[in-house]
């Protein structure tokens, strides 16, 4: 049972967050009215009074009018719910039902006007998503493994002939001292060190990780150790590769073939790397993964040619001999 006297400043703050805004303003009687239809409790305007000046003395943002009084600030204006709404719709991250959780939760921040403007539950579907629904357990445990400097053991996903998944090296568990959790195109991504002999540091998609644990008895190798790098940088780590695949950064020369395609390189990477012209050709040169660099040219291929490195560029030609070969046939 809702006791009238103690729950009078609850009940007027839920129906001003629920009925006002910048547009909309409730009389007394109005908010009279709403708690006893919704609650079934009867109020007097003097106590409404009272519950709305102690609400402004403790700081929230009421305002008095002749119309009525009004809740106008909230937790989010309505362009950052825009914004907010648009990246979990946009974020491959989590799956389907935890981007409409979130919305809801966002959008139950405003009034019911506003909210009918900012619903974007219908648009969560219509992007291909993770199915993983332990995403969220993932990164909290991630995180307690970064923070605490302990490893962490997980199964990785993989996918058999018919498209399920299914755990990789036959339920294999990796064991990896985890140094940053990364958001790179909707996907998080943990950067980590597994075995020193394969590579320093290692990737891979927190969505792919399942029965994920703290390793309370296994040594934790500090970032330092493994790259033997006391200033490892994070951010130039993340700008050497346009793409988180594992693999070693190379020096890389890229004749650009047309004017247009400066845009390609200026949507992928930024300001890194130098456009420069020589005997009237333009050039671009970059220190980027080489994984990263041969699929971003392979996608652009019509708009750059390789110069160097001569590893990767042989590489490449294998590539097209091979799909040149099979296309034939």
């Amino acid at each position: 049972m809702i006791d009238n006297k103690k729950s009078s400043i609850i009940l007027v703050l839920k129906v001003l967050s629920e009925y006002s805004d910048e547009e909309h303003f409730l009389t007394h009687q109005d908010i009279i009215d709403k708690i006893y239809s919704i609650y079934g409790l009867e109020f007097e305007r003097k106590s409404i009074a009272y519950s709305i000046d102690l609400l402004i003395e403790l700081g929230y943002d009421i305002i008095k009018t002749r119309n009525g009084v009004s809740l106008y600030s909230r937790l989010f204006d309505l362009t950052e719910a825009k914004f907010l709404n648009d990246a979990i719709y946009s974020s491959q991250a989590i799956t389907s039902k935890q981007a409409s959780t979130l919305i809801k939760k966002i959008n139950s921040t405003f009034s019911v006007y506003n909210r009918k403007d900012y619903d974007y539950l219908y648009k969560t579907d219509e992007i291909t998503r993770t199915n993983n629904n332990s995403i969220f357990y993932n990164i909290n445990i991630i995180e307690e493994g970064i923070k605490t400097k302990k490893r962490i053991s997980f199964q990785y996903l993989t996918y058999d002939d018919n498209g399920k998944p299914i755990c990789r090296n036959g339920g294999f568990r990796y064991i990896v001292s985890p140094y940053y959790l990364v958001n790179n195109s909707g996907r998080y991504y943990l950067i980590c060190n597994y075995r020193e002999k394969y590579a320093a540091i290692s990737v891979y998609r927190v969505d792919y990780m399942i029965n994920i644990n703290i390793e309370e008895n296994r040594v934790y190798k500090d970032i330092k150790q493994v790259t033997n790098d006391d200033n490892f940088n994070i951010h130039k780590f993340l700008k050497d590769r346009i793409y988180l695949f594992n693999g070693k950064a190379v020096d890389a020369l890229i004749l650009i073939n047309t004017p247009d395609s400066i845009l390609f390189i200026k949507d992928w990477f930024g300001n890194n790397g130098t456009i420069f012209k020589k005997d009237d050709k333009l050039y671009f040169s970059v220190k980027c993964d080489e994984n990263s660099l041969f699929y971003w040219l392979i996608q652009y291929g019509d708009n750059f040619t390789l110069i160097e490195p001569t590893d990767l560029l042989e590489r490449l030609k294998d590539f097209y001999n091979k799909q040149a070969q099979r296309y034939n046939q």
